[in-house]
């Protein structure tokens, strides 16, 4: 053990003790935010200018289509289409020609599959998009005049329920479930990426070690046992101090939103200072949204997701430490990449079906298999575990690591000194059966 502590301690400060890792654990929320703040940039920057012409030869549309900064609509007659053709193959400061013919149908049905957007390269799906809607929703507009209807009495029989649940155990309401299924997958998502990135890590710190001969000398004072366990647990501690301090940061945030929005929100509109810039009904969407998340059982969420991170790290970064010794090169190390590969995404995906029924059949079994629990139940806990589950699940869990700890440790004894020999799954097995 005192040879398994000075191997965690040195790669945990070789590791933790880089300028990158303290970069990346203080200003990775940060940078994540600015690159939503780019994509949402980049979304708005590819909207580019359209000039198009429009003929209607039906003398119904001329109204919806306005220009403005983005867009520009010229209107043509009938007569002028195939010249509008021609120069539009030339490219003439044309993007495009909208053609609507003209129709003996009041209830325009003859229209359908009849209208043509001709244009000359890819057009913007945004545009596209629009021209739809100003189309269909005048379409509608001359039906309701034909069959009577004014729009107010749609809207008087229009309905938009919406469902607000209350689990009577708890008593919390759930009247953001969006939200919540969308902070569970991200939460499972940097399992997923922090497990593979880290037990890359180890790998290639064993594979490094191996090739440079450097592992010859260690293991002249330290076990391989010992070895493998130390790099494990010390890129594992890495990991988790940088998690818990993006816990941490996270939530020092969300307590000084609500300290700062909730009082706002109470006040007067007269008194409220982002009344001006959000209507009442976003203000209760966002105070939803802030009681939602403070409501989140966060004792059993940080629980279940430390646990979850520490034991499946674990668990499968041994795989990674056994697969870095059996290979001399990273060309060798993909044939048995699938084997860790195919059940982290099996378990990433199957937590899809979760958010739909958390307490279904597919979310048990899910949470029991050792390959696909860590991710299972890290989703699950913002739903509720039952306590006989979450039971199951650690024992399941430890017991587990143990084991591959013990089946990686005999590859890792045998692996760590062969040289040149390209290793397969038969020779493997016969390693552990020979040790």
């Amino acid at each position: 053990m005192k040879n398994t502590f000075l191997v965690m301690r040195r790669e945990f400060l070789t590791q933790a003790g880089k300028r990158s890792f303290i970069i990346i654990t203080i200003f990775a929320p940060v940078l994540i935010i600015l690159a939503g703040v780019a994509i949402a940039y980049m979304i708005k920057m590819n909207e580019t200018d359209s000039n198009l012409a429009v003929i209607d030869s039906t003398h119904q549309f001329y109204s919806e289509f306005k220009s403005d900064k983005k867009n520009i609509y010229n209107f043509y007659t009938e007569n002028e289409l195939e010249p509008l053709k021609e120069s539009l193959i030339k490219g003439e400061n044309l993007d495009g020609i909208l053609y609507i013919p003209k129709t003996s149908d009041t209830l325009m049905n003859d229209l359908q599959d009849q209208i043509h957007l001709y244009t000359n390269k890819n057009i913007n799906k945004t545009l596209l998009s629009a021209l739809e809607k100003k189309i269909n929703e005048k379409i509608e507009e001359k039906r309701r005049i034909q069959l009577g209807i004014v729009r107010s009495d749609i809207e008087k029989i229009s309905s938009n329920i919406s469902l607000r649940i209350t689990n009577i155990k708890d008593g919390k309401s759930d009247s953001n479930s969006s939200l919540k299924d969308i902070l569970s997958l991200s939460l499972m998502y940097v399992i997923l990426m922090f497990i593979t990135i880290y037990g890359t890590r180890v790998m290639r710190s064993t594979m490094e070690e191996k090739n440079n001969r450097v592992v010859e000398i260690i293991i002249s004072s330290v076990k391989p046992f010992d070895l493998m366990m130390g790099k494990i647990l010390g890129t594992t501690l890495v990991a988790l101090t940088q998690f818990l301090i993006w816990i941490a940061m996270t939530m020092t945030l969300l307590i000084a939103g609500h300290l700062f929005l909730g009082q706002e929100l109470m006040l007067s509109p007269q008194q409220n200072s982002i009344h001006g810039i959000m209507n009442v009904e976003t203000q209760i969407h966002v105070k939803d949204t802030i009681d939602m998340l403070l409501g989140l059982n966060y004792p059993l969420i940080i629980f279940v997701f430390l646990f979850s991170f520490f034991f499946g790290y674990l668990f499968y970064s041994s795989f990674f430490a056994a697969i870095g010794a059996a290979v001399d090169s990273d060309t060798e190390t993909q044939q048995f990449m699938p084997i860790i590969v195919i059940p982290l995404l099996l378990g990433a995906y199957g937590c899809i079906s979760i958010i739909n029924n958390p307490e279904g059949p597919v979310a048990f079994w899910l949470s029991i298999i050792p390959f696909t629990s860590p991710m299972a139940m890290v989703t699950r806990s913002f739903y509720g575990i039952p306590f006989g589950q979450l039971l199951l699940f650690m024992v399941i869990m430890i017991s587990s690591v143990f084991f591959m700890i013990y089946i990686s440790s005999k590859i890792y004894r045998i692996g760590i000194l062969m040289y040149g020999k390209k290793v397969s799954l038969k020779e493997i097995f016969i390693w552990i059966k020979r040790s």
